[in-house]
């Protein structure tokens, strides 16, 4: 099967793209190199994850429509997996053209072109922020308690909205992923596990929003890229024109200062952290429904917190990696 992987770039992107291809797959991955954190990483993962895998790579602006369509119009995917996106929940109100531009109007005309050119799967990119603070815990894709309290949350939410308008009379299939929080080498330098490697590696300060105690479903970098190839596969099982969201997690939720003791023990560290107020953008829990992505796939996800964190830090602590840690973390913005 011949694979397109926007966001190949990016930290699920890169790692996806590499398991696609192992799979037996033809994967093509483009990417923009966004500044919302260091491109340099974007570009090592370029090296050291896509190149060794013989995955074709693309600079592209799915901006620009003329080029996208050109693009698209040269190869023959049979799958779009869709990931390029703004990321995380709190770049401030007053850029907010940032979430609209690459969550609405990139998604849109990559969509626009998926139907228009007959592509048979679709997959993209949605999230756990579109519930929201939900009191309906484990948050399944059944609830009707969807209320995102960030604008990263509603472009996503938006996302889902318009994926079944659009594909409903075409050749095409689609599928939203509603990932949760996703961690692993690799990974994204905004994520509070990667800052939280870097202060014990290199003994700064953490920055801590809130009292610790706010829960995230962490779910490891594997565990992911396998509900989504996975998914991927009993997508093509379904008639033209399908749509659906499906969680992608773990199901067991852990708190930050669980995080924080899993680092220091591994690292046998003392961080130390700041407290700062909780962002209103800020989820006060997140736990995954996972039994829909079970009956689907059969995957049932493997790495504990503690393993996870392990790989995690044994990634960061080689040299070419350490040595850029904090800077990375700094770069976010």
């Amino acid at each position: 099967m011949k694979i397109l992987i926007t966001g190949a770039a990016g930290f699920v992107g890169s790692h996806l793209s590499v398991l696609l291809r192992e799979e037996g797959n033809i994967v093509h991955g483009v990417d923009n190199l966004s500044p919302y954190y260091a491109p340099d990483l974007k570009r090592l993962r370029i090296e050291k994850l896509l190149n060794p895998a013989k995955i074709q790579f693309t600079n592209l602006n799915l901006i620009e429509k003329n080029i996208l369509q050109k693009f698209l119009e040269k190869n023959n995917f049979d799958s779009i997996i869709h990931l390029a996106a703004q990321p995380g929940v709190r770049t401030p109100l007053n850029r907010s053209g940032e979430y609209i531009e690459n969550n609405i109007e990139a998604f849109t005309n990559v969509l626009q072109y998926v139907t228009e050119l007959g592509i048979a799967n679709f997959l993209y990119a949605s999230s756990s922020s579109v519930y929201g603070n939900s009191k309906e815990i484990p948050y399944s894709e059944l609830s009707d308690d969807i209320h995102p309290v960030s604008i990263y949350g509603a472009t996503k939410r938006a996302n889902e909205i318009l994926a079944p308008a659009y594909i409903r009379e075409s050749g095409t299939r689609a599928r939203g992923l509603r990932f949760f929080t996703v961690y692993g080498p690799w990974g994204r330098p905004d994520m509070a596990y990667f800052r939280l490697i870097n202060s014990g590696i290199n003994n700064t300060e953490f920055t801590r929003f809130g009292d610790g105690n706010v829960k995230r479903d962490f779910t490891f970098i594997s565990d992911i890229t396998h509900q989504i190839s996975g998914l991927h596969k009993e997508l093509s099982e379904h008639e033209k024109g399908f749509s659906d969201v499906v969680n992608i997690g773990g199901g067991n939720p852990h708190s930050l200062n669980d995080l924080i003791e899993s680092v220091n023990a591994e690292l046998g560290s003392k961080i130390t952290v700041l407290t700062s107020g909780i962002n209103p953008s800020d989820t006060l829990y997140t736990c995954a429904d996972v039994s829909l992505q079970k009956s689907l796939t059969s995957f049932v996800p493997k790495v504990s917190l503690v393993d996870g964190i392990r790989e995690t830090i044994d990634w960061a602590k080689s040299v070419d990696i350490s040595a850029n840690l904090d800077r990375w973390v700094k770069s976010t913005n």
